[in-house]
């Protein structure tokens, strides 16, 4: 049989693979996150006819002759440069800039890798990617305090826990009608961001300016932080303050004592400091949803001075009630450049829950893909490298953007020509092969 019409053969089993690979590239000009591959070729083994020969002094060297057997696939290569981003108006849409790739893992624990960056928070406040898959980096388990945060990379569930709201309040007090005859406000008053439940929090008015703990119990039995607001402070509100000022006086005095506590335990520490004390400050408002009537501006200044008036008659006496919080709660929500997840809440101000880190590979082409735009570690690609994007060679994470495919329509459109052709040419090597032979066998006619 004719060696070539092995090697054409062998040709069209390489386009064809060529081909598949071109199609690939192109079904996915616009998923995001995916990077095309490339196909190269490479001859297979000769047939040495003729053995090289060296020269003597006598006779020249001789070259060896030698008959190919075709091409065959070399590597199928995955190319790994980035693409443009595609802004979108998703905060929790994250492209990254450099190197890296994303870390998930599904539910069974097994970790991949992706550039595709389309999140979201499920119900249970897990980062999650669009299949359902955990984002993995670093919790922080104070949200409160971006320095609690570990500054070392991690590859661990991250939670969007929002803290619990410490919220207490007396009955709604109700307001005299507003001069316009509006009537139905109410004065509320609560404190917020503690985490303790068993504090008492009473405000007094009048005595003197220093203000003072009382009923302490170290059994950890409820206890009772009492403060004080001075005559002087007392008139100066009534005399055209707003509830405003009232909840800045309260608070001052309450700051006041955590910082210099006035009475110490049977061990001699001191009570209701600002790490003993989970209470927070006192909020004051005035509640007019239930209101009838028009209010006007007028009316807004006497329903504030008719609460002043009431809640600096007598005692007001508050105990914490936990509220839940969600990340439906935020009011905002954004990723920075290094990957800390930040989001602001109504009372807590600014919270940090955790950072994405990124995992970096010696040998990124190495990584296998398997679908959905994921790769898995593999012995060509080495171990990953955890890294806080935008450190140790990994790039900074852009939040509301995505990174689109890298697939270069030009290029595939041309490559198709020519593995087209390729693929013609090498037809027509087996139809030439069959030609010949059907020439061999026609000899015997």
């Amino acid at each position: 049989m004719l060696r070539s019409l092995f090697s054409g053969v062998a040709g069209l089993t390489t386009h064809q693979t060529k081909l598949d690979v071109i199609g690939n590239n192109i079904a996915n000009v616009n998923t995001y996150g995916f990077k095309a591959s490339r196909v190269t070729f490479s001859d297979v083994y000769y047939q040495t006819t003729k053995a090289a020969t060296g020269a003597s002094d006598s006779q020249g060297g001789v070259n060896s002759s030698q008959i190919g057997y075709g091409s065959t696939v070399s590597s199928i290569d995955k190319m790994m440069s980035q693409s443009a981003f595609a802004s979108t108006s998703n905060t929790l849409d994250v492209a990254i800039s450099g190197e890296g790739f994303i870390q998930v893992q599904d539910k069974t624990g097994n970790k991949f890798f992706t550039r595709a960056g389309m999140m979201n928070v499920d119900s249970e406040g897990n980062l999650v990617d669009s299949k359902g898959y955990f984002v993995l980096g670093t919790q922080n388990y104070d949200p409160t305090s971006l320095a609690s945060m570990s500054p070392t990379a991690g590859n661990s569930k991250i939670n969007i826990k929002v803290p619990d709201v410490h919220i207490a309040e007396t009955d709604p007090i109700a307001l005299d009608a507003a001069p316009s005859g509006a009537t139905g406000a109410t004065v509320k008053a609560g404190f917020i961001n503690g985490d303790q439940t068993d504090i008492t929090l009473t405000i007094k008015y009048g005595g003197a300016a220093k203000t003072k703990v009382t009923g302490y119990d170290s059994t950890a039995t409820p206890a009772t932080l009492e403060v004080t607001i001075s005559d002087a402070d007392k008139a100066k509100i009534a005399n055209g303050g707003t509830v405003g000022d009232l909840q800045d006086k309260i608070n001052q005095a309450i700051e006041a004592e955590l910082g210099s506590p006035t009475l110490l335990d049977t061990n001699g520490v001191a009570l209701f400091t600002e790490d003993t004390f989970k209470g927070g400050k006192i909020t004051l408002s005035i509640d007019t949803s239930e209101v009838t009537g028009t209010l006007t501006p007028d009316d807004n200044k006497a329903l504030q001075q008719d609460a002043i008036a009431k809640l600096t008659a007598g005692a007001l006496d508050l105990t914490s009630e936990i509220e839940e919080q969600s990340f439906a709660d935020l009011s905002s929500f954004y990723i920075s450049g290094d990957g800390t997840l930040v989001g602001v809440h109504a009372v807590h101000g600014m919270l940090y829950f955790g950072r994405m880190d990124l995992a970096t590979f010696d040998n990124p082409q190495g990584l296998n893909e398997t679908g959905s735009s994921y790769f898995q570690e593999s012995a060509a690609s080495g171990s990953p490298k955890y890294c806080i994007p935008g450190y140790e060679g990994s790039g900074a994470v852009v939040s509301g953007s995505l990174e689109m495919s890298n697939v270069n329509l030009a290029t595939e459109f041309s490559d198709l020509i020519i593995t087209q052709r390729g693929f013609q040419a090498n037809s027509r090597i087996i139809t030439t092969s069959d030609s010949i032979l059907e020439e061999l066998v026609n000899l015997k006619r």
